[in-house]
């Protein structure tokens, strides 16, 4: 579905055509909070979904500041801050991993919790704040994957809102139910196909390629190789 497809059917669901009650700011709000909570129920099953990626340098030090990263192509790549691009924003941090100039993987920096932490490992690193922080000093070209926020524009009546294209209902079902907490009446109907449609969605990205989101199996690098 085109997001104005969605928007529409929102409308339908909330069975509110008085636009001074119901005013279209207020459907993109909606929306918009369907929106993340769909992305979220994706991504916490299976992260690269919606992800994105930015490459950029770092030259002898322990910290890149990410109000003010710039990709290697010369794009400014912030991800935090007050000018960041629509749609960049970040969520969450998935990877980050040091690559040649080949743009081939040369090892993985680790996540860990704390300075102390840090201290231990050489390859790791930490978010504080609007800074990652490394373990070591870092001269590196760092390919960042993460989950970035998402920036519709709900009259969009052309594109697809994404490639998750048999499950846009449950963007206007999860928008559905925010507007109910204001209107103070819910459709069990319509909250019952919320359930029944998320589930669905989950058991999906299951197996939407294969097992790829079950495999656990965790592999790293050392300053020789492979573990």
């Amino acid at each position: 579905m085109t997001p104005s497809e969605i928007k529409s059917y929102f409308r339908d669901l909330v069975d509110e055509p008085d636009e001074t009650f119901l005013s279209d700011a207020q459907v993109q709000r909606y929306l918009n909070v369907g929106y993340a909570q769909f992305r979220r129920e994706i991504s916490s099953i299976d992260p690269l979904v919606f992800a994105k990626k930015v490459e950029f340098s770092v030259t002898s030090s322990r910290s890149v500041d990410l109000t003010s990263i710039t990709d290697t192509s010369g794009a400014s790549a912030s991800v935090f801050g007050n000018s960041v691009t629509a749609g960049n924003r970040l969520m969450q941090l998935i990877s980050l991993e040091a690559v040649n100039t080949d743009g081939e993987v040369v090892y993985e920096y680790q996540p860990v919790s704390n300075m102390s932490a840090r201290n231990y490992m050489r390859f790791s690193y930490s978010l504080q704040g609007e800074e990652i922080k490394f373990g070591a000093q870092v001269t590196e070209t760092i390919r960042m994957t993460y989950l970035p926020e998402a920036s519709v524009t709900w009259t969009e009546a052309t594109n697809q809102l994404d490639n998750m294209t048999m499950f846009h209902d449950v963007v206007a079902l999860f928008a559905y139910s925010q507007y109910a907490m204001r209107d103070g009446a819910e459709s069990q109907p319509v909250l019952r196909q919320l359930n029944q449609r998320v589930g669905e969605l989950r058991e999906f990205v299951y197996s939407r390629h294969l097992e790829g989101s079950s495999y656990v199996a965790r592999v790293g690098w050392d300053d020789f190789g492979w573990l």
